[in-house]
């Protein structure tokens, strides 16, 4: 799909430059591949997460899914097609690997504090 990435990005526009608003659709997406983690709460694939970029929904596809689960693959090309959602490629396989941060978080980093935030 992209030569020298290891992810690519769906991002929340239309191929005619709308913004898609189908409800929480990148966390839905994100949802079909993750499990329930023993507390009860979502856990997201390391293949695919949702992100915020540029205030625009988004979700950040590992290339590696395409041969772990294929036909996960294959139903997130489907949804991209079908919606006529815009791709663009990710960070390169050494960047997404590493601990480096920046626009586009690396996946399987946890975000959230475990403490409680007093609210």
């Amino acid at each position: 799909m992209f030569s020298g990435v290891s992810e690519f990005v769906i991002q929340g526009i239309t191929d005619k430059g709308e913004l898609f608003q189908q409800g929480d659709w990148a966390t839905s997406l994100c949802n079909m591949l993750g499990t329930a983690g023993s507390d009860g709460r979502m856990v997201y694939s390391s293949y695919a997460r949702p992100i915020m970029a540029d205030g625009v929904h988004c979700v950040v596809v590992r290339t590696s899914l395409q041969h772990a689960d294929p036909k996960a693959f294959e139903m997130i090309k489907h949804f991209v097609a079908e919606h006529h959602l815009k791709v663009r490629s990710g960070r390169g396989g050494r960047d997404a690997e590493g601990s480096v941060t920046g626009p586009h978080p690396v996946l399987g980093v946890e975000r959230r504090k475990s403490e409680p935030q007093g609210w």
